[in-house]
């Protein structure tokens, strides 16, 4: 028998020979391949979408590729300008765009994208970036996505609701479903943000119904894990908020984000050769699409998502295409996310850390950094508090 500081020795000589970050990157390209492959051979969709592909139309099938990559570029505009603003532009773009297919990656292969936002802080915090500023900098972009997210379903809810109710009825309840989800937490923010007293009250009081229901276990510790995630979230946000007329700029490059995310189905459409409806009623469809595969408890909300869009784009495509287009749809603003984002989502080599400039973040900058090694499994446990809050324990 080894004695257990020689088996510690070993074990730390073990641990030394084995590369973390190399088998961390050679994972990442295993799952993404197996992805890959399984998409492929399910139910013939490869042979499927390649049959499809010789009748296309080519300008508006690359109009359709050249919108997710337009999508890309855009977020990375985002976190560019935020980062940007605390370090006087002496952040690049490419670290941007790394941030943003980091992002788009593990969102991708994670339920509820939940560790998209861990794995970006990993990654900004190897760049220089000090946590505080890094979290600040996150929160501060989820809020104004999410809240742009809600205003833009709100409004294709009252201007198109009455003509897809009409021709999808059974859609619409699971739409507005989504659409409370994707509402409850700008709405909880705001009005927590107006008097925590009363949010704090209604809070608790929901639990206790839902437990009640039996939908939530240990209502008082649930609503407390809510509680403060809302104040975590409203008070690194103000610490990034001093800057009006970027937080405009931010708001108005996000319309137009969601708004090219959201075209792509018309590109498709038109790249099949259909006339005839317009690009409003092709975003006004995929608004809802998003609203009803919102928070599908699956990676890249599988199942709902390609349902949904089978049933909502049946309306303008023909029988024999819809199935094509929502392959292409799928491949497109799923799987090539995956495809892409994973020659960025290895570990790079980190670097020292950046100097901030900007006095209005000064809280942000001196907040407490975490270890790095932590950072995935803290974030994404206080991200799985708030989706989970309605769930079972």
């Amino acid at each position: 028998m080894k004695q257990p500081k020689e088996r510690f020795h070993l074990l730390h000589r073990i641990k030394e020979r084995i590369d973390f970050k190399k088998f961390f990157n050679i994972a990442l390209l295993l799952l993404s391949v197996f992805m890959l492959v399984f998409f492929c051979l399910q139910g013939n969709n490869l042979l499927t979408l390649l049959n499809s592909i010789p009748t296309l139309s080519l300008p508006w099938l690359l109009a359709s590729l050249l919108s997710i990559i337009v999508v890309w570029m855009l977020e990375s505009v985002i976190f560019w300008m935020i980062i940007g603003n605390v370090y006087s532009n002496d952040y690049p773009f490419r670290s941007a765009f790394k941030v943003t297919m980091v992002g788009q990656y593990f969102n991708a292969i994670s339920p509820f994208a939940v560790a998209g936002q861990p794995m970006q802080l990993v990654t900004l915090s190897r760049q220089g970036i000090s946590t505080g500023i890094a979290l600040s900098a996150l929160i501060h972009k989820f809020l104004i996505y999410q809240t742009t997210l809600t205003v833009y379903s709100l409004l294709v809810i009252l201007f198109r609701y009455q003509f897809f109710s009409s021709q999808i009825p059974g859609m619409m309840p699971l739409a507005l479903i989504g659409f409370a989800a994707q509402a409850g937490i700008v709405v909880l923010l705001l009005l927590f943000s107006i008097s925590q007293k009363m949010t704090t009250r209604l809070i608790r009081a929901a639990f206790h119904l839902l437990a009640k229901i039996h939908l939530v276990k240990k209502p008082e510790e649930t609503s407390k894990k809510v509680e403060t995630q809302l104040r975590f979230y409203l008070e690194n946000n103000k610490s990034m908020n001093h800057n009006p007329r970027l937080t405009l700029r931010l708001y108005g490059l996000t319309v137009l984000q969601l708004t090219v995310l959201f075209s792509i189905p018309f590109f498709i459409y038109k790249a099949f050769h259909h006339p005839g409806f317009p690009i409003v009623d092709m975003v006004s469809a995929q608004a809802f699409v998003t609203m009803v595969s919102a928070y599908t408890p699956l990676p890249g909300a599988a199942g709902t998502s390609e349902g949904s869009f089978l049933v909502v784009f049946n309306l303008f495509f023909q029988d024999f295409t819809v199935r094509q287009a929502m392959l292409l749809w799928r491949f497109i603003t799923y799987y090539l996310s995956i495809i892409v984002g994973s020659a960025f989502a290895g570990l790079d080599k980190k670097e020292e850390k950046r100097a901030p400039t900007t006095q209005s973040v000064e809280s942000a900058s001196n907040a407490q950094d975490v270890p790095e090694a932590s950072l995935p499994s803290s974030v994404a446990s206080e991200q799985a508090d708030v989706f989970s809050a309605g769930q079972k324990s």
